[in-house]
């Protein structure tokens, strides 16, 4: 940031933080074009005056000397030179068409990342692309941690974008499952200020019950019960098991809210208490207590996250929760689990442009059903490696690191350099881009219009806001938009997916992502109908806005028809998709290898964002190491010492991790160890900081993957450990 002195008064700009899903309002000051300070919105209705260290260190990201500032290509040494925009364009689009020539527009793949989830118009012209081009190479980060819920929403709710909240602030039981929301703010799950929402419940009597192998920061805030990893499903199963066994189901709600709920008594009957209660290293009396608890608060809500939903069941594990938040009655009411009050329908517009489903088609290789029009990651070098029609031969890699971030990442690396084409949108020389062909520099969410896209759809406290760029790009950057819609042009197409989108492109219209969601906005329940209802909303009317409008103190009840895209207008929950997968865990197997004999998870850390932020000196400092937790007991079984380096192997590789820390905040058999480590490529700082990639570890196999989602796994990971002490010890 520039702390200059100038002639010129500092302004002040409210805006949003474009990090993670928290989203939370931000008071930027500008002096001179340039960024004095970032601090919290104390007037933001959802994250009132709370922002954490990544967001407000966000201009660290702008102004840094590493970031990528022009177009960079490859050249036959493997180093990179700088290229104007139209050079690297006119390239691009010609070898492009020299692919498509020869194997078609399907050949053609694209990859995004979380990021794109704060900006609008690459999820747009990145979808709209996908479907112009008609391939079914359009990849996600959302296959990693997410997918499962995209399914279950699907097929309950009719929309894969359509997902119930926890209604934490109204609630009188919390139960959180794989979710640690006081370092991660929350996902899927908008809750401003979460782990003070959190905090509130027990104040006013309330209980928060947190899940999770290790006693992470926010069960150490509240009552927690260790579970081992993956053993998600398990839980819920029982719990779900003693509620109906014991007459404890709201049997009306389930008359009046579902269709299809005969199958809950199908899947429940083979659950055996003791064989769930081996599975998960819960007592079966505590796992009948927490139920019988559960369905008898006056309101509750089962939230889970990622821990719950990158493992081998993510998809039932889902399924179950959702299940046990509507069979106690707590869909759609206060304090329960709730649908949102987006002020742009995203869900409808998805809905109506046919971008939502499942098992539409399926992938060429593995045979995994779609999800959102999407295939899963783990497929990815095996759609690079398999000869025939419709073989991935080009990819764009747009706000990702998917060499990093991606199961098997060692055996993605080496198929992504098998590709005739790898280009990357990115600001930075990563482990995935120093591989690419070509790197086109993107605006980071400052220097962009936006508003939040994703997490609207999930806010606890409905609000609007969209703003324009804050401050000036740097250097010979473009928005992400801007570069897909000029690679299009050089191949012929418009990167919409609309009816007539082609033949408008013809005439040489192409819709801008802004016009088409302002369209969106002005037509949708909190739009101004192009001033037949002066009161409702439009983009200028938010750009000229200082700041988010409240458009309610909380999430709305009761509207369980109208927010429904099923035929019925009901939640719809016999799918052949759950019998299957409770038939295959009852069949699986959960004892530990005995060459593998450890359980690894992977954990976030305060002041990381998944592979990114390690470049920024404010949130690397002091002792910021990564570290592998293991248990006491666990460390004298395999002669582990505090702060020894650390090996790890698994079936599929070996690391090697610089400290141990024994905590008995782990459950016994388990380890955590932050993910997102590991850097190689231009970014100096996070190359310097050292660590090893969690994703090492882990494997793309296709039938180790979540089968109904192909989520991949990288949670509960069998592993064994030893102590480079002596070795380390040996070099110096």
């Amino acid at each position: 940031m520039n702390n200059t002195k100038s002639s010129s008064p500092p302004t002040d700009k409210k805006i949003f933080c474009g990090v993670c899903e928290s989203s939370c309002g931000l008071v930027a000051t500008i002096q001179n074009d340039e960024l004095i300070k970032l601090r919290p919105d104390p007037d933001h209705p959802n994250s009132k005056g709370f922002a954490c260290s990544k967001g407000l260190a966000f201009g660290a990201v702008r102004d840094d000397s590493d970031r990528v500032l022009r177009p960079l290509k490859r050249t036959d040494d493997g180093s990179f030179v700088a290229v104007s925009w139209e050079q690297a364009l006119d390239e691009i689009g010609e070898r492009l068409n020299a692919i498509i020539k020869v194997h078609g527009r399907e050949s053609i793949g694209l990859y995004q990342g979380n990021s794109v989830a704060w900006n609008f118009g690459a999820f747009l012209n990145l979808f709209g692309m996908a479907g112009a081009l008609k391939t079914k190479h359009l990849y996600s980060a959302a296959s990693i941690d997410i997918n499962g819920y995209w399914l279950v929403s699907q097929l309950l709710y009719g929309s894969n974008f359509l997902n119930p909240v926890p209604d934490i602030a109204r609630t009188d039981f919390m139960l959180c499952i794989g979710a640690n929301p006081a370092v991660s703010h929350g996902s899927m799950a908008n809750i401003g200020r979460f782990r003070d929402t959190m905090l509130g419940v027990t104040a006013r009597g309330g209980r928060v019950v947190v899940i999770d192998p290790r006693r992470s920061e926010t069960a150490e805030l509240f009552e927690h019960l260790p579970i081992r990893p993956n053993g998600d499903a398990w839980l819920l199963a029982a719990m779900l098991k003693v509620i109906f066994d014991e007459g404890l189901a709201d049997l009306a709600a389930l008359q009046r809210q579902t269709s299809g709920s005969g199958i809950i008594a199908d899947l429940l009957a083979p659950v055996s208490l003791a064989q769930a209660s081996d599975a998960a290293g819960i007592p079966v009396a505590e796992i009948q207590q927490l139920a019988r608890d559960f369905a008898a608060a006056p309101s509750a809500c089962a939230y889970g996250r990622c821990g719950m939903s990158i493992g081998p069941f993510a998809t039932l594990s889902k399924y179950l929760l959702d299940v046990l938040n509507i069979a106690t009655g707590n869909l759609d009411r206060e304090g329960g689990w709730c649908f949102a009050r987006p002020f742009i329908d995203l869900e409808a517009l998805m809905h109506q442009l046919k971008s939502t489903g499942y098992d539409r088609w399926r992938t060429r290789v593995d045979g995994f059903p779609e999800v959102a029009g999407t295939a899963p990651v783990v497929s990815i070098p095996r759609e690079i490696t398999t000869p025939g029609k419709g073989q991935l031969r080009a990819m764009m890699v747009i706000g990702a690191n998917p060499a990093t971030s991606s199961p098997a990442a060692g055996e993605l690396r080496d198929a992504f350099k098998q590709l005739d084409l790898l280009i990357s949108q990115d600001i930075y020389i990563t482990e995935t881009s120093r591989m690419a062909d070509y790197i086109l520099p993107p605006t980071t969410w400052l220097e962009r219009e936006g508003f939040p896209i994703f997490t609207q759809s999930h806010s606890g406290v409905p609000h609007a806001q969209w703003v324009g760029p804050t401050l000036k790009a740097r250097g010979d950057v473009r928005d992400d938009a801007w570069i897909m819609d000029e690679i299009s042009k050089r191949i012929g197409i418009v990167p919409a997916d609309f009816p007539g989108a082609q033949l408008l492109g013809k005439l040489g219209l192409r819709p801008s992502p802004a016009f088409l969601m302002d369209v969106g906005l002005r037509t949708g329940p909190e739009g101004d109908w192009f001033g037949l209802r002066p009161s409702g909303l439009s983009r200028k009317k938010l750009l000229g806005n200082d700041g988010a409008i409240k458009l309610a103190d909380g999430l709305p009840t009761g509207i369980l028809k109208k927010r429904m895209f099923t035929k019925d207008k009901k939640v719809n929950l016999d799918h052949g998709v759950f019998r299957t997968e409770m038939t295959r865990l009852l069949a699986s197997s959960f004892a530990q290898d005995e060459n593998y004999p450890l359980s690894l998870i992977s954990q976030r850390e305060l002041r990381s964002q998944n592979t990114w932020l390690h470049n920024i000196s404010k949130l690397v400092v002091a002792d910021r190491v990564q570290r592998l937790r293991i248990h006491p007991r666990d460390a004298a079984r395999y002669g582990i010492e505090e702060g020894d380096p650390v090996e790890i192997s698994s079936p599929y590789g070996q690391i090697r991790v610089p400290e141990a820390r024994i905590s008995d905040e782990m459950m016994p058999g388990s380890l955590a160890l932050p993910h997102g480590w590991g850097h190689e490529g231009g970014w100096q700082r996070a190359v310097a900081v050292g660590g090893a990639g969690y994703n090492q570890l882990t494997t793309n196999r296709a039938d180790s993957a979540d089968l109904p989602s192909g989520n991949a796994t990288v949670n509960g990971i069998s592993v064994r450990i030893r102590s480079l002490r002596d070795v380390v010890e040996m070099a110096s």
